[in-house]
């Protein structure tokens, strides 16, 4: 997903969270009622207006042609499909959590949310498919689909996520060799260098209705995973502006396979808001953890500290 898409998306993100973060239920029909009409209007009138954003400020610069698809199945071993899993997950629990603040049960509130980032995101591969600078990628659809199925899944079926499904960023060096492509500036750098994005699942089994004694509340197991050595889509040969071949073939692509302990301390109840805060951000953002990592070289290591 490129650099505006994906800001345009974190845009209408935060602007559905905003409703998802209030739980509070009310027996006011009328407040109720004033709920559902702003719900309504954040699912449904921001996508139409981001989409008038994002055709006039990235689209419209390539013109617009017939429709077709392209496969970038082998892309970034597959790191931008996980991306796009993860997108469609976070909008479809975001988007369910403030159908339910609208006083909507669980099942409808995931149906609702998972409609919204299905439309969202396949309306974005429609405009892809009309590019041609790019094209629709049914690699990119399947993604979209299971990641907001994960998501609405846990919705219709608990009202809250126990099973989460996080990214966490780092910086690397590899930058430096082709900025325009992984980014030249921080912001561009955590959002293109997919040599520094890792995906996440945490299972933690008292969250998940799972209570051994034995079993502490704040410790959960994180599966990760994530690639490195990659300065290219599809291989680390390209043709820069200039019509000159840059071969960093040298460089080696690789998958890697990350098992972790996790902390979450959100159940603590502190009297201190700050802190009560700073304790609940660890239900959402990985902590850096001791990690054991696995890769398609076949040489396992294990790293003390890992994002």
């Amino acid at each position: 997903m490129n650099l505006k898409k994906f800001s345009v998306l974190l845009g209408l993100l935060c602007t559905i969270a905003v409703h998802a973060q209030n739980d509070s239920t009310t027996k006011d029909s009328s407040q109720m009622h004033r709920r559902k009409i702003a719900v309504w209007s954040v699912n449904t009138g921001v996508p139409v207006a981001m989409y008038a954003v994002l055709y006039n400020t990235w689209y419209k610069d390539y013109g617009l042609q017939k429709f077709h698809w392209t496969n970038d199945g082998q892309n970034w071993l597959q790191m931008d499909k996980v991306g796009h899993a993860f997108s469609g997950y976070f909008l479809a629990v975001n988007s369910a959590a403030s159908f339910r603040y609208a006083g909507y049960n669980n099942k409808k509130s995931a149906v609702f949310g998972t409609a919204v980032s299905l439309g969202f995101q396949t309306a974005l591969e429609y405009f892809d498919g009309r590019s041609p600078q790019w094209g629709a990628s049914s690699g990119d659809l399947i993604s979209n689909a299971v990641g907001a199925a994960f998501g609405g899944a846990q919705a219709f079926i608990w009202g809250k996520v126990k099973v989460p499904f996080r990214v966490t960023f780092r910086t690397t060096a590899l930058h430096n060799i082709r900025p325009e492509i992984l980014g030249s500036t921080l912001p561009e750098r955590l959002l293109k260098d997919y040599n520094g994005q890792t995906y996440w699942l945490d299972f933690n089994f008292r969250k998940m209705g799972i209570k051994p004694n034995w079993w502490p509340k704040w410790l959960g197991i994180s599966i990760g995973y994530s690639a490195e050595g990659m300065v290219g889509g599809d291989d680390n040969i390209w043709i820069d502006k200039n019509g000159n071949t840059q071969d960093y073939s040298s460089i080696i692509r690789y998958r890697q396979y990350l098992i972790s302990p996790s902390l979450a301390f959100g159940y603590l109840k502190p009297k201190n808001k700050i802190l009560r805060t700073l304790l609940l951000i660890t239900d959402y953002w990985r902590l850096p953890m001791p990690t054991m990592e696995f890769n398609s070289l076949k040489q396992p290591r294990f790293r003390w500290i890992y994002w």
